[in-house]
This record gives C-alpha cells, structure tokens and sequence, in this order.
C-alpha cells in the first residue's frame, strides 16, 4: 500500500520542522549590547588610583550587530586640567576571541586599550597610555 501524496507531504513537513528544531538558537555574540563603566580609575605621575565615577566621569558604549559602536567619554574638569573632556565613542568594535579593540576618529585613551570580554564584563586592567594607568570595567547593562 503507497502512502497518499497528502500523507508523504505531511512527513516530509514533519522532518524539516525537526531537522530545523535540532539546529537549536544560535547564541547571541556577548559582545553586542551596552556596555557602563563599573570601575574607572587613572593614575598618573606618581598619584594614587583617582575615581573617575566618584568625580562625576562616566564612559559607556553600544556595540550593535554589525559592530558598530556609539557611546560617550567624560572626563570631569577636576581630572582633566580643568577643561571637561567629552569624546564620541562612535566607531567598531573588533573582537578575536575574548580579546576586544575599539577603533574611532576620536582621539582618546580606549582606543589605545585592550580589553578581554569576560562573561558580562568588558576589562581593561592595569593598563598604561601615555603614562597613565587605567583600571576600566565595563559591565553589560
């Protein structure tokens, strides 16, 4: 006895919505998202860590898809020689592995970084630009 087309049809659905369900969901790439310094500290010329956050800085970024990047720098008049720094972080992001560089036409210290992606985190430890020591710790928001 042949199955009816109707009956060979509906197998043939059944095995591409199955062969589909055992691909699974791919994961997202952890480094899409917004990114808040968490930590930020300089230090420069023999002074102690200072707390960028505490002085009213910030620096946060987003990573779209395409890896594209937007975001903004502040650097608070009180770290900066008394002129407040405000920077564009617009560029991209490129990442091999956990390892994650940040390109823009802006001329500022995170480009200069090396960040490595860890879970939720973006870290930039202990790292020195021009003579000044960064600690950075961007957390996925």
């Amino acid at each position: 006895m042949r199955p009816s087309l109707l009956a060979r049809m509906l197998l043939a659905a059944s095995l591409l919505i199955g062969a589909g369900a055992c691909r699974g969901v791919a994961e997202p790439d952890p480094l899409v998202g917004t990114f808040l310094a968490t930590t930020f500290t300089i230090s420069s010329g023999g002074t102690g860590a200072l707390n960028v956050l505490a002085q009213g800085g910030t620096l946060g970024l987003n990573v779209a898809n395409n890896m594209v990047t937007a975001g903004t720098l502040i650097i608070p008049a009180s770290l900066n020689g008394g002129t407040t720094l405000t920077a564009s972080l617009a560029g991209t992001a490129m990442r091999t592995e956990n390892v994650v560089r940040f390109t823009q036409p802006s001329d500022t210290f995170v480009r200069n970084l090396t960040f490595t992606l860890e879970a939720n985190r973006l870290v930039a430890a202990t790292q020195t630009v021009a003579g000044t020591t960064y600690d950075i710790v961007l957390t996925r928001q």
